[in-house]
């Protein structure tokens, strides 16, 4: 059986929108062009790595998203004829050349595939909801339902995490930044700056709800906590929202390869568990 393992350029886009088109449901990101591009296509950002057989057919990637200096491993998938013979670790491999490893792991095959490999597990991933004070009784459907949000003059794409296709990301008054997911009722926190003036403006401007997920040593959520977040499984507002699964919530795992620094926090924009419209 002959492979190669290299790095991956649009020039492959044919044969990765078919790997993904096979490995994804129907919609996924990944499976259109541009957000590939946005993804992968910078080196700045992210890398995609394949490994193709003998017939020129992609049967394997690893994708890293560059951040904190670190390289988030992503969507890896090998198919199973070619599992067992070294190609995820030479995959590895040529992410590690540019930073070390870590990821965020939300299924068993995943905490499996690390723990296998040796990696350092911390605290899940924490994500906080509020829910707007006028709305606390509604049910999830409804908390859930699209809102009509006028965002004029607040639409910003200043980061590369801003200019993902189809994210609609917004300043907000007091610097914080946030993703508005107005179809589903909500506003997804990116960078916080003051907790209260960003409820006070999120609630002004018609969300029924928001949120914010962060490693457990982000002061932010001490002070969210204070004033009356709780953790997504004790509120209405499920993990997924596309279509809305009601009670449906996750615990995202952080891994690294290597230790960290224990002042390194996990920022929504590594790794794809802040992959806002896609995930979700």
């Amino acid at each position: 059986m002959k492979f190669s393992i290299r790095e991956a350029n649009i020039e492959d886009w044919e044969g990765l929108s078919k790997f993904f088109s096979t490995i994804y449901r129907k919609g996924h990101p990944l499976q259109n062009r541009q957000f590939w591009k946005w993804q992968f296509g910078d080196e700045k950002y992210g890398r995609s790595f394949i490994c193709v057989n003998e017939k020129g057919e992609i049967v394997g990637h690893v994708g890293a998203n560059f951040g904190g200096g670190v390289a988030w491993i992503i969507n890896v998938y090998l198919f199973k004829d070619y599992r067992g013979k070294g190609i995820l670790r030479e995959l590895y491999a040529l992410a590690r050349k540019y930073y070390p490893l870590a990821a965020t792991a939300a299924n068993d095959a995943g905490l499996g595939l690390y723990r296998n490999m040796r990696w350092i597990r911390y605290y899940d991933l924490i994500r906080l909801v509020k829910i707007n004070p006028e709305k606390v009784n509604l049910g999830t459907i409804d908390l859930c339902a699209s809102i009509d949000v006028n965002l004029d003059k607040l639409e910003c794409q200043d980061t590369h995490y801003f200019r993902q296709p189809f994210l609609k990301g917004i300043c907000l008054g007091d610097g914080s930044r946030a993703v508005s997911q107005n179809a589903v009722g909500g506003l997804r926190l990116v960078d916080v700056n003051d907790v209260r003036l960003v409820e006070e403006q999120a609630w002004e401007l018609g969300y029924n709800w928001i949120d914010y997920i962060s490693s457990w040593n982000d002061i932010t959520l001490v002070e969210m906590e204070k004033e009356g977040w709780v953790l997504d499984k004790e509120s209405k507002i499920p993990w997924r929202l596309n279509p809305v699964q009601v009670n449906y919530f996750s615990d995202i795992t952080f891994l690294s390869e290597g230790p960290l620094d224990k002042d390194f926090i996990v920022h929504r924009s590594y790794s794809d568990h802040g992959r806002i419209g896609s995930i979700d």
